[in-house]
This record gives structure tokens, C-alpha cells and sequence, in this order.
């Protein structure tokens, strides 16, 4: 039995797409029959009984303790120093995953630290990343080094709200979900919905919560723009939210995205996605939606248009149908047990 380490800055009950990878990445390791122990930051409590130890700390001394009990540590969001640091030390294999597109570059990072992050960088034994688009940036930064691609999947808990909701009317003509921030489009996407609103007026829905809502709701109401406020839903609620709309926006601008859950989850509902033009989600869409230059309005406001006109909205909706098997949890399953045997790890059953 291997005794893997799964290290998560944040985790439950802070609930965002990071976190329920965290959780889905430990359950499919102790289901393989591994040892795990998930080392997290957030010390607040969850109520939930998890099938893996969760050691909650921010002390450098205990995280240095288990990183020395581990055959093999995961960093689930990419490069920590207080993690990698020992694992290196104590001759540990550590595994990144890199959840956004930036890897372990930080913006704006300059001098000793970005030197010590690409110096652990280099020195891992395997990388994983949640695009083919970040996995060939990723082999630009770190010639040479093993990069496999593993997208987020969809968990058994999800899939099954998914499976068991129930087509619904629809009440929403666009649906964001995500942290209420400048960084993710809001304010794009309501400039795109003021410019359309004569000839085209739409029903629009956020979901969630974030530092940037208040002026979010006070802008739209300066210019009477009617917009429903979802807050911040727990997952049956999203399913239900994602049936009741026609079309899932992600309008990130100065974030950078990773693989976001919310493409796969919008795919697996067979909802159409539209996306700034970030290679990932260009990638995750595929023929499910269609993409708009980032930072760009009008590209925005033209291809929200274009899927409501000549059945575009219904031609993307089968194809979202089709590509639900690449966030399924078999497909996950496969990957993560290659990255397992590229790690020198075998399935416990088969030693």
C-alpha cells in the first residue's frame, strides 16, 4: 500500500472547482487501495465524513512531517514552496497539477522567488495538466520533462444530481457561474448585454459570489439592466440552474483559466458554452459552444447573437451532448493511473 500525500491550499467546505478536484482526486486514490492523506490550509471544519485522513494546518513543522511519511506528494494547483521544498530535500517524488494555464509562473514575479519556483518545477517527477494547451506550454518552459493532460472530471456525486434532475422550462437566456470578479468578464458581459438589449433582449443569471458583486448589481441597475442574482448555490441548485438556461458565458479576461469546471459541468447538462479565446477553454469547448477574443465586447456581443440565431443554440446543445465522455469519470480513471505508473506506482492489487 502506497502512502500518498494530496496537498491542497484550500479545500472543503470553501466550495470551488479546485476544491471538489481535490475531493475527487483522494476518493479515486483510496478507492485504487492506497494510503491517503489530504494537507490543506483551510481550518475551517466541514461536516462531511471523508473516506481519506484530512490533516487541516498552516504549521511548517507538521507539513514537513507528512511530506516525510509520503512515497509520493501531489500538489493539487501547482507548485508550493513549503511543500516542494521538503519533498526535495527528503528525496520525495512530487507530482504538480496545474490548474490554470500560468503553471507555476506567477504574473509580475520577478528575483529569487520566481528562480526558486521553476528551480522545484524542474525538478518534479512528473507534471500534470488539465489542458493539452497548457501541456505543450509547459513543455516550451520545461524541455524535456514527462507532462501528461488530465481534464477535470465531472464526480459521482455531480453526475448523478445530473442524471437524476429533470429537464425543465427554461428561465434564463444566459448563465454565468463563477467568482464575482473583474478578472472573470462580468462587466464585459454586462456591456455586451446593454449593447444587444434593443434588438435581442435577454434574461441573464449569475451564479455565485465575490468581492466585485455589489458594483456588479449597482452598474447594471445604472443602466436598467435587468439582471437575477443566484448567489451562491449549492450543487443540486446549480444542476437546476444550468437546466433552466440556453447558453453558459465565461467571459474571463485578466484570468487566467485553467480547464474550469463549470465548461464541464455546463457540457455534461447539455448546455452550450461561449468562452474568451484562452487556449484551454478553446479546447474544452470544442464544437459544444463557440469562443470570442478575449477582452473583446463586440467579438462578445456578435457571438452571443450568432447562437441565437439559425439554430446555432440547438446545433451547439448535441454537441455538448457528444463530448460529455471527455469529463467522465472513466476517462479520468485511465489518465490518472497512467500518471500513477509514470510515478513508478502500480495498482495495489496487481503487486
Amino acid at each position: 500500500m502506497s502512502r500518498i500525500l494530496v496537498y491542497s491550499r484550500t479545500f472543503f467546505p470553501v466550495m470551488g472547482g479546485l476544491e471538489r478536484n481535490t475531493f475527487t482526486l483522494c476518493r479515486f486514490l483510496t478507492e485504487r487501495g492506497h494510503s491517503v492523506t489530504l494537507l490543506t490550509e483551510t481550518l475551517e471544519e466541514d461536516s462531511r465524513d471523508f473516506s481519506f485522513r484530512v490533516i487541516r494546518t498552516t504549521s511548517w513543522l507538521q507539513i514537513l512531517g507528512e511530506v516525510v511519511k509520503a512515497d509520493l506528494v501531489f500538489l493539487n494547483g501547482g507548485i508550493s514552496v513549503k511543500v516542494c521544498l521538503p519533498a526535495l530535500f527528503f528525496a520525495k517524488s512530487y507530482i504538480p497539477i496545474y490548474q490554470s494555464s500560468d503553471l507555476f509562473v506567477r504574473q509580475n514575479e520577478r528575483g529569487p522567488g520566481a528562480w526558486l519556483r521553476h528551480f522545484l518545477a524542474a525538478r518534479a517527477t512528473l507534471h500534470v495538466t488539465v489542458s493539452r494547451f497548457a501541456k505543450a506550454h509547459l513543455e516550451k518552459l520545461l524541455p524535456g520533462k514527462k507532462c501528461l493532460a488530465v481534464p477535470n472530471p465531472i464526480d459521482a456525486e455531480l453526475l448523478q444530481l445530473v442524471d437524476q434532475s429533470a429537464v425543465c422550462d427554461k428561465e434564463y437566456d444566459l448563465l454565468f457561474v463563477g467568482r464575482l470578479i473583474d478578472g472573470k468578464g462580468i462587466f464585459h458581459l454586462l456591456k455586451a448585454i446593454d449593447q444587444m438589449r434593443d434588438r435581442l433582449p435577454l434574461q441573464v443569471a449569475f451564479a455565485g459570489e465575490g468581492e466585485h458583486q455589489a458594483q456588479l448589481v449597482e452598474e447594471a441597475s445604472r443602466c436598467q439592466i435587468p439582471i437575477q442574482m443566484l448567489g451562491r448555490l449549492d450543487r443540486g441548485a446549480l444542476i437546476q440552474a444550468y437546466r433552466k438556461a440556453r447558453l453558459l458565458v465565461v467571459p474571463s479576461s485578466t484570468h487566467t483559466e485553467g480547464n474550469p469546471l463549470v465548461i464541464a459541468e455546463a457540457i455534461t447538462c447539455g448546455l452550450p458554452v461561449i468562452a474568451s479565446d484562452q487556449g484551454a477553454m478553446v479546447e474544452a469547448i470544442g464544437e459544444a459552444g463557440c469562443c470570442f477574443r478575449r477582452f473583446d465586447v463586440e467579438d462578445l456581443t456578435a457571438k452571443i447573437e450568432w447562437m441565437f440565431t439559425y439554430d446555432h443554440l440547438q446545433a451547439c446543445a448535441n454537441q455538448s451532448v457528444a463530448r460529455r465522455a471527455e469529463f467522465s469519470l472513466g476517462s479520468y480513471a485511465e489518465k490518472i493511473e497512467q500518471v500513477l505508473s509514470a510515478a513508478g506506482l502500480r495498482h495495489p492489487t496487481n503487486r
